[in-house]
């Protein structure tokens, strides 16, 4: 399992969504380490991790970060989980209640519900033909048309970048992992503080889906971003995001 790990202090574990990497995170993991020890994590199949013969579920990849903080000797973290990643997180946080301080959980969904299935299906049939065509289907949808709108070239080599290190099938077994998740009569068993972000115009995980996981999850909170769509993480949000987990760890701190 790839993994960086930079900084001291408490412990906060970024968890990317699906096809992407412990660089996603690459802004915040800047301008926090210095305050806190930042753990990056690449789930299976994704980035340098290695996909394994396993069945793969979302329990898989919440074990395999288990296993990689009893290796590290981590007792506690802070969980933020983009996504894919965000179901990572609630399910690490059911599994293992004791090692989680904090949640946040940012675009993301704690089951395949009757939205979310049409969505994974032509995700899945995307990845079987290529990956370039997974990532032109996607786009609109994590992007809004301003940031599309002149940066075509900018898109146009980062589609080139991810394709060279994809792997489709790591992706699809990934989609057949969200189908069989869902954890939503054990949220009410989370009652750590829980961040939930969400962008106004997410056509996946809806903004009306994420109150639905507010009023699930006890001492957690939705802050809607009027700008954005499922990638929340683009251009002054990152710089709003940060400060908004700063005061946020700092308010659990001081309790």
């Amino acid at each position: 399992m790839n993994y960086k790990l930079e900084g001291a202090g408490e412990t906060l574990v970024f968890i990317h969504g699906l096809s992407d990497d412990l660089l996603y995170w690459e802004y915040m993991a800047t301008y926090l380490k210095d305050d806190y020890q930042v753990l990056r994590i690449d789930l299976r199949g994704h980035g340098e991790s290695e996909l394994g013969n396993d069945k793969i579920t979302i329990g898989t990849y919440a074990d395999d970060l288990y296993n990689l903080l009893e290796d590290l000797n981590i007792a506690n973290v802070n969980l933020i989980g983009f996504s894919l990643g965000g179901a990572v997180a609630l399910d690490f946080a059911v599994r293992y209640p004791q090692m989680v301080s904090s949640l946040v959980l940012m675009s993301t969904f704690c089951k395949e519900d009757n939205h979310l299935e049409p969505f994974f299906v032509k995700f899945k049939d995307a990845l079987e033909s290529s990956f370039e065509e997974f990532f032109d289907l996607i786009l609109p949808m994590v992007l809004c048309p301003d940031v599309i709108e002149g940066n075509e070239a900018e898109i146009e080599m980062l589609k080139k970048f991810a394709s060279q290190n994809a792997n489709p099938q790591a992706y699809i077994k990934a989609i057949d992992a969200c189908a069989d998740f869902n954890v939503e009569d054990k949220l009410s068993q989370i009652s750590i503080p829980t961040l939930i972000l969400v962008g106004k115009y997410d056509e996946l995980t809806l903004p009306d889906t994420q109150m639905e996981l507010k009023n699930k999850i006890k001492d957690s909170k939705v802050i809607v971003f009027d700008n954005v769509r499922h990638n929340l993480l683009v251009g002054k949000n990152n710089s709003e995001i940060l400060n908004i987990l700063k005061k946020f760890y700092k308010k659990i701190k001081s309790k």
